[in-house]
């Protein structure tokens, strides 16, 4: 039996989902509106797969779940850096795809309905309340500041989590475009949650 491969990344990680500003399930607690449905974006910004370099490669997700998180039964897509290829190809996958164990090995392990992968032109921006990312013409995700209802002025929000498995921080913003159509996947909510963090992750 070959040893599992030991890897640490230092990542970039965005994410827009349909629940109400301040991701409930950052709280464990049930999303705003009963199911959660996002879309996550990820860049390597440095970090190696065993002794395969990952610098500046990226992958998407894509997925549902039909309630909180921790109940599983989500279903997703997973794109691939269409770049990555042979050995960082497989890397990625298993990164991504949460075989290959760590912090992002125990979320993926709640899409567990179904989780297609593919390789795909990325996009893949990380600057605060201009961020963006995108994945062909399937999955596109554009931030913009939350604003306050009354002043029209730019809300700025952050929440530590030092007991939080992906993150110790998380900073906030708003949805100003994210829309998600794939073979078995269509929803679309501007205006939502949306949020960015960097973290270093190692497996398995």
């Amino acid at each position: 039996m070959s040893k599992p491969i030991k890897w640490k990344l230092k990542i970039e990680h965005l994410m827009a989902c349909n629940c109400n500003w301040g991701c409930p399930c950052s709280f464990d607690a049930p999303p705003t509106y009963v199911t959660c449905e996002a879309a996550l974006g990820y860049r390597v910004v440095e970090g190696k797969y065993g002794d395969v370099t990952l610098d500046g490669l990226r992958w998407v997700l894509a997925a549902i779940w039909p309630g909180p998180l921790h109940e599983r039964n989500g279903r997703g897509v997973v794109y691939l850096d269409a770049r990555a290829q042979g050995a960082k190809r497989e890397a990625l996958e298993a990164i991504a795809t949460g075989k290959a164990g760590g912090p992002i090995g125990i979320f993926m392990s709640t899409v567990t309905n179904g989780l297609m992968v593919h390789s795909a032109r990325l996009e893949f921006k990380y600057d605060g309340k201009v961020s963006r990312f995108s994945a062909d013409d399937q999955v596109e995700v554009e931030f913009e500041p939350i604003h306050n209802p009354v002043t029209g002025a730019e809300h700025i929000a952050s929440v530590l989590l030092p007991t939080g498995l992906l993150t110790k921080r998380e900073d906030y913003f708003s949805a100003k475009a994210f829309a998600v159509k794939t073979d078995n996947l269509n929803f679309s909510y501007p205006g939502r949650n949306a949020l960015a963090f960097t973290s270093t992750w190692r497996g398995p």
